[in-house]
């Protein structure tokens, strides 16, 4: 493949090459750095916006390097101007959002990346015989980024289950699928190193190839295995169409794949020992879980649905930027367990539809448009080979990050924005160098001054959002969800409530746990005070409300509390703490409607045992109709066969009530229909004890002493024979049977269990 040459014109930006290494590599770093706070991003965000600040005061002070025609280029490019439109819809969202704070937090991001797309098409501007050499450094980065992860997973694996070793797999992403998209993103500059160097760079980018795809497959992750394949797919169809189909081509192209195929082999073999037949069956068994019936793409497809009644409700201006995690919770009530909640709907362009509005979400998917058919273009009509092949590359990055964009969440990832940015200062850059272009004309620099203001009040947010990100990751270090002292307290929350965000990456407000800190002081007017503004911020997710029933109870006010823990379980049906509390207090107040009425509104969606087994429970503590009861437990054991709780619950119901029926008909001395309703109980549970004790009893005061002494003397071996009755009464029966000597074996054992008229019997016939 030709090299891509130096341009003529190369004098009109003097910018040292070294410049953009170090730049290049500076921010490579981010796939490095240690977690520091709740997220790595946070940290990583911090970081590029501080290396934006420093590469805009060298530009200002070396402003005579930059080309002159880089603003007008900029301004020109429908790239820029699309962009810019986007972030102006994204910060006029900030009018129709609930949680202000969220928009600044993201708004943040999204402005930090734009600088760094500025800044990268400044650095490649007539810089892009560079390519060659960035993709070096890039395939560097992706060498010891899967050789880290690869070997963290070799010492992980010895300790723990595959599988666990697996899914622990994330490298400093973060996330499973993210580390897979990030390694993925790097492979077209494998390919593209593969292909230009010769000897040992070469042996070394294939060897880099190999681990990279070896990790991406251990990943499991479909959307960076499908995105894979298209990268090869392009580049390989390119390479042969610039080469030809000859031997030669078809040689050298089989040299690409063929780490990958070693690759699929190792991690095959891998997979196998997780002995999982999900995620972790097999590579080829991943790929073909692709479909609308697998369990994760069901969730995708609940959450898309979600997102398009948000962006349908809140057309105009949607509602707000970073507001889905808080927004989308009430859509979500009927679909998720617990307290899950999706945070984000697994597609940045849903997200953006129903964050900004109907017109933003076309805006950002018209980028991605834009950047495809300009790209393509250069490839079918450019006869600039170097064009081409930097078309090819962008076309590939943009692949592998809009694929991403549509199954999960790169958006708002530094690790994913760094290429993002990248991709978009390719497209803009990669054009020919006019030969009458001015070599001499100054560069307007009255913008700079701006743009380093603009990177200094991003440095100074991102540090916000950092430092709350700190306070996020040391309260969720002590869990004070579970434990009841934290390191921290309540007071401390408060004095370090960040300006923004106002929310936990997982939504639940920081006002929230400072209250969750103060009720584990017993300081319950200021964990009202915080719950008050906490539900201001996030009401949605039923925490506040079922923290409010715990104080009221506490308090001893019960009406509250019942008030307080309905509220909380209509507002998250299918949690089942809620459902527990709920129903156990409706048992208290008697109130049998309000456990079917939950019941049935639990059961529709959540087809677990519990659902008939609480109720079923609560409703027998509430004294509800016996025989409705056991419709009830009935109707259970059809939706649950053979659950354990329901058998055994209508069990002792059929027994209590048999038995119950039994004694009362022995009090009337009709021997007969007692027995009859004991036998009936007997045949529900042959090993109760008060059951055979009765029945024991049943026959000795119908003078059927033999019969009666077989039942005691059953009732007896089992647990609850612990009061000396039964021993009492088989006694008696041995007296009664002139047997004397076993008679008083009895009441001896009698005795022993502390039954009081035992000794009475051993003094007058055992002498």
């Amino acid at each position: 493949m030709n090299n891509i040459r130096t341009n003529a014109n190369k004098g009109i930006s003097i910018i040292p090459e070294y410049i953009v290494y170090i730049f290049i590599a500076l921010l490579l770093i981010i796939d490095y750095m240690p977690k520091d706070g709740y997220l790595v991003s946070n940290i990583q965000y911090l970081y590029i916006s501080v290396l934006n600040f420093l590469i805009g005061i060298y530009f200002y002070v070396n402003s005579k390097m930059i080309s002159s025609d880089i603003i007008p280029k900029l301004k020109r490019s429908y790239i820029t101007r699309i962009y810019l439109v986007f972030l102006l819809i994204c910060g006029l969202s900030f009018i129709t959002a609930k949680n202000t704070s969220l928009v600044i937090t993201r708004f943040t991001e999204l402005i930090i990346v734009f600088c760094l797309f500025i800044n990268l098409t400044i650095l490649l501007k007539d810089k892009l015989y560079l390519l060659y050499k960035i993709a070096f450094i890039i395939s560097i980065s992706a060498f010891f980024q899967s050789g880290f992860a690869l070997y963290n997973y070799s010492q992980l694996s010895r300790y723990v289950s595959a599988t666990e070793a697996l899914t622990n797999l994330i490298g400093n992403a973060g996330n499973i699928n993210i580390f897979a998209a990030s390694l993925t993103i790097k492979v077209p500059f494998l390919l593209l190193g593969i292909t230009h160097f010769t000897s040992i760079k070469k042996k070394f980018l294939l060897f880099t190839l190999f681990i990279v795809a070896t990790a991406i497959f251990l990943t499991a992750a479909r959307a960076s295995l499908l995105n894979l394949f298209l990268i090869f797919l392009v580049y390989i169809i390119y390479y042969l169409r610039l080469h030809s189909f000859n031997k030669s081509s078809l040689a050298k192209s089989f040299v690409l794949i063929i780490p990958v195929v070693i690759a699929l082999f190792v991690s095959n073999q891998s997979l196998k020992k997780a002995k999982d037949n999900e995620r972790y069956k097999s590579v080829t068994n991943r790929i073909t879980q692709i479909s609308t019936d697998d369990a994760s793409a069901q969730a995708r497809l609940t959450y898309w649905g979600n997102t398009i009644k948000i962006a349908q409700a809140n057309p105009l201006l949607g509602v707000g930027l970073g507001n889905y995690r808080i927004e989308s919770i009430p859509y979500e009530k009927f679909h998720e367990n617990d307290f899950s909640v999706s945070l984000d709907p697994h597609n940045d362009f849903l997200e953006i539809l129903a964050e900004t509005g109907i017109v933003n979400g076309i805006v950002y998917l018209s980028l991605f448009v834009v950047i495809l058919i300009i790209n393509l273009r250069r490839i079918i009509k450019s006869t600039d080979e170097n064009i081409k092949i930097v078309a090819v590359l962008t076309l590939m990055l943009l692949i592998v990050y809009g694929g991403d964009a549509f199954f999960n969440f790169p958006m708002y990832k530094p690790t994913m924005q760094l290429f993002f940015s990248l991709l978009l200062a390719l497209t803009v850059v990669n054009t020919p160098v006019l030969a009458n272009q001015a070599l001499d004309k100054p560069l307007n620099i009255k913008l700079l001054p701006f743009f380093i203001v603009l990177t200094i009040i991003t440095t100074y947010s991102a540090f916000i959002i950092y430092k709350a990100s700190n306070l996020e990751s040391e309260i969720a270090n002590d869990n004070i969800n579970m434990n009841l002292k934290g390191v921290l307290t309540g007071d401390e929350i408060i004095n370090r409530m960040p300006k923004y965000p106002n929310v936990f990456y997982t939504s639940e407000s920081f006002y929230e746990y400072a209250a969750i800190y103060y009720i584990r002081e017993k300081n319950y007017e200021k964990a009202l005070s915080c719950f008050s503004k906490a539900s201001k911020i996030n009401p949605y997710s039923g925490r506040i409300n079922f923290y409010k029933y715990f104080i009221s109870k506490e308090k001893g006010n019960l009406d509250s509390a019942y008030v307080y823990i309905k509220e909380a379980f209509y507002l998250r049906p299918r949690n089942l703490l809620f459902y527990k509390y709920a129903t156990n207090l409706a048992a208290i107040k008697k109130d049998t409607l309000e456990i079917l009425k939950e019941h049935k509104l639990f059961s529709e969606y959540r087809k677990t045992p519990e659902a008939w087994s609480v109720p079923a429970m609560e409703l027998q503590k509430a004294n509800f109709n016996q025989k409705s009861l056991v419709r009830f437990i009935d109707q259970g054991l059809k939706e649950i066969p053979n659950d354990s709780t329901l058998v055994k619950l209508k069990k002792d119901i059929l027994v209590k009530k048999y038995t119950f029926e039994g004694q009362i008909y022995l009090s009337q001395s009709k021997f007969d229909k007692s027995l009859e309703s004991f036998e009936k109980a007997l045949k529900v549970d042959s090993e109760n004890f008060y059951l055979l004790q009765s029945i024991g009893l049943n026959y000795y005061f119908s003078g059927k002493y033999k019969q009666a002494i077989n039942y005691f003397l059953n009732a007896i071996k089992l647990p609850d024979a612990n009061d000396g009755t039964a021993e009492y009464y088989i006694g008696i029966c041995y007296l009664k049977s002139n047997d004397p000597e076993n008679a008083c074996k009895y009441f001896n054992l009698s005795k022993a269990k502390n039954f009081p008229d035992a000794q009475q019997q051993l003094n007058l016939n055992c002498k």
